[in-house]
């Protein structure tokens, strides 16, 4: 009777274990950089936009002219850093396959310069010469504004939260975006670091050269969906009316 009864015991406990595994509590819906502005949206069971904040680096080159990789820049030195907001709104209610991505980003985009060259303007004409010295740096750097746009494809993980919420995402799904961007140049500036009279000098030129300050071109990425290699490919030249007819071309990862 004793050995019934421990057994009828261990069956309810066993019983009770899974039960309250299958009843495990789910969690709270992620915050949402829109959640600010709208109250209710927290509530809605779908929506069909999120956000994302997105961070990237990478290197940096300027091509054409029949200029390569490294001939004029360096490739190690000369980078590129992202930080900007993205918005993703799914293209149906149905399913997620298909995204449109938007918003906007900050981008740092550097060139060290080769062989004691510097970029020198003369007669509203921006060109690349020899500085007459030996120098340690000659750095320039560019910040833009950015808008990126991009169709992205590949279905991300459908996630169930409490009180019956349902949101896309994960980190695992494979997604491809590709698109382009458009965008404004805030700064231009050039370092040059050398030694004089055994002292290091350190000179910075701010917006003294002839820039296209508006930047547009193509831009895709592929890898899991918080973290992607990334391309960016310029359409116009960085300097106007200029020998120098080159362009941007990144590449690097970024996260969101």
């Amino acid at each position: 009777m004793k050995k019934k009864l421990l057994f009828a015991i261990a069956m309810v406990a066993v019983f009770n274990l899974g039960h309250a595994q299958d009843e495990k509590e789910l969690d709270e819906a992620p915050y949402d950089f829109l959640d600010a502005f709208d109250d209710s949206r927290r509530d809605q069971e779908m929506v069909m936009t999120n956000t994302k904040f997105i961070v990237g680096f990478g290197f940096n080159q300027a091509l054409g002219d029949g200029n390569g990789i490294g001939d004029d820049y360096r490739f190690w030195g000369s980078g590129v850093f992202d930080l900007g907001l993205e918005f993703s709104t799914r293209l149906k209610k149905e399913d997620d396959c298909l995204r449109f991505n938007y918003g906007l980003t900050m981008r740092v985009q550097s060139l060290r310069i080769n062989d004691n060259k510097v970029f020198s303007t003369f007669n509203n004409v921006t060109d690349l010469q020899d500085a007459g010295f030996d120098i340690d740096r000659s750095r320039f750097t560019q910040v833009s504004i950015l808008a990126p746009l991009h169709l992205e494809f590949g279905s991300r993980e459908l996630k169930n939260y409490e009180d019956g919420i349902k949101r896309y995402g994960g980190d695992k799904p494979f997604v491809v975006g590709v698109g382009g961007y458009v965008g404004l140049v805030s700064t231009s500036s050039q370092e040059v670091k050398y030694e004089r009279e055994g002292r290091d000098v350190t000179s910075t030129l701010t917006n003294d050269f002839e820039v296209n300050n508006f930047q547009y071109g193509l831009s895709a990425y592929a890898g899991w969906n918080d973290m992607q290699l990334f391309a960016t490919y310029g359409l116009n030249d960085i300097f106007k009316n200029s020998p120098v007819q080159q362009q941007y071309v990144t590449l690097g990862i970024r996260f969101r």
